[in-house]
């Protein structure tokens, strides 16, 4: 088994994956079973997949637009005309397939249709996969997981991340060989021939502060203890966000998200993260995760800092999950919440270093997505918010 990443900045979306592809080639010395392929939504054009397939018309593509630039051992990519990067498999004894399923009206669905025919793409029809890669348009990621896990089981590893764009506007896209779609799942299953590790975590540490839901909807919270959820919120951040002035408040609740204890680890609390998105008029709180009435929330807290830090250490995860020492990583994936590269864009390249120094040496594609998906404990797959995923060979 081999790894190898590569990118390109170039203007055209086919010269980008040409230019992306060549290098990625001299990197592996063949074509891969499974081409992971990031862009940014400058790049998501039917020219982009056209010559990556008839470059390597046997791949299995997989992948989709991710936030402002693409990262590789090689640095954090963007550019006035997007970036493309790639990560490649070479692994012949091993067995991946991808398989694309409209969203339409029902997500669940989507979900199972997709790794269903994932797993018959991959040759291995009725068989469970050691983990499964996915990408699926924001708004919908909870029933995706359902659907999937109805076909596999929850014991399998789900990782990955929903597609995203530049200004939240619907310009993203997922990718596999049949081209640049709109809402749709594509999903992976990778039978590989090497062992893997994944982990899922955040930068984020619990304040002390928290509360019972008493009244949601869907990605709606409406009562927090029997009282508006804007007022609690905005109490629980010191005004930081005001109650009254209703509207999109996603920059302001970057550092203070809303976390749910999924798991615990030797008594430590792992939580999945909610970015609280807008304050309605009426007192109402939307996430960018569903949430239930019964739930507990708590007010976490992230500084630049923790979340600089934060990737490389899930990486370093990631890798003892595999059992093996991080000098002895063949490579591997890292989703980086779009919401934390935007808060510390200009510290990209430090996290660019955390994430070499966990796996040294060893090539990765990383992107910047609108919702993250990842095994915490036990494979407890979930999807969260302002949150790492990362997948490690070895």
């Amino acid at each position: 088994m081999r790894i190898a990443s590569a990118y390109s900045l170039a203007e055209g979306p086919a010269e980008a994956a040409l230019e992306a592809y060549r290098s990625l080639i001299a990197r592996l010395g063949a074509d891969p079973q499974l081409l992971v392929l990031y862009t940014t939504e400058h790049k998501a054009h039917p020219a982009l997949i056209d010559t990556l397939a008839t470059l390597a018309p046997g791949t299995q593509i997989v992948g989709g637009t991710s936030c402002g630039g693409v990262m590789t051992e090689a640095g954090f990519h963007a550019g006035p005309d997007g970036a493309v990067g790639l990560l490649g498999v070479l692994d012949p004894d091993g067995a991946y397939g991808v398989g694309v399923s409209a969203v339409a009206q029902d997500a669940r669905r989507a979900g199972a249709e997709a790794v269903e025919r994932a797993l018959t793409a991959a040759g291995r029809d009725f068989e469970t996969p050691d983990l499964v890669w996915c990408c699926q348009p924001p708004g919908c990621e909870e029933e995706v997981l359902a659907g999937v896990q109805s076909v596999i089981g929850e014991r399998t590893p789900i990782i990955g991340g929903s597609s995203a764009d530049e200004a939240i506007a619907g310009a993203w896209r997922q990718f596999s060989a049949q081209g640049a779609l709109e809402d749709h799942v594509v999903i992976a299953v990778l039978f590989p021939t090497r062992g893997h590790g994944a982990a899922f975590q955040s930068g984020y540490a619990p304040t002390g502060r928290y509360g019972l839901v008493t009244r949601a909807q869907a990605r709606q919270v409406l009562e927090i203890d029997h009282r508006p959820a804007a007022e609690v919120y905005s109490a629980w951040t010191d005004g930081v966000v005001d109650a009254a002035a209703s509207g999109a408040i996603l920059a302001k609740s970057t550092p203070t998200p809303l976390g749910r204890v999924a798991a615990e680890v030797q008594g430590v609390p792992m939580f999945v993260l909610s970015h609280p998105a807008l304050l309605g008029t009426g007192g109402d709180l939307s996430l960018f995760t569903d949430i239930r009435t019964g739930d507990v929330v708590h007010l976490m807290r992230g500084s630049p800092d923790s979340l600089v830090k934060r990737a490389g250490l899930v990486v370093e995860d990631a890798c003892a999950m595999g059992g093996w020492r991080r000098a002895e990583t063949l490579g591997g994936l890292v989703i980086y919440c779009g919401g934390c590269m935007l808060h510390v864009r200009e510290q990209m390249d430090e996290v660019v270093d955390q994430i070499r120094a966990a796996m040294p040496g060893a090539p990765f594609l990383g992107a910047f997505t609108f919702g993250e998906q990842g095994a915490i404990v036990d494979s407890c797959n979930r999807h969260g918010n302002l949150m790492v995923s990362a997948l490690t060979f070895g």
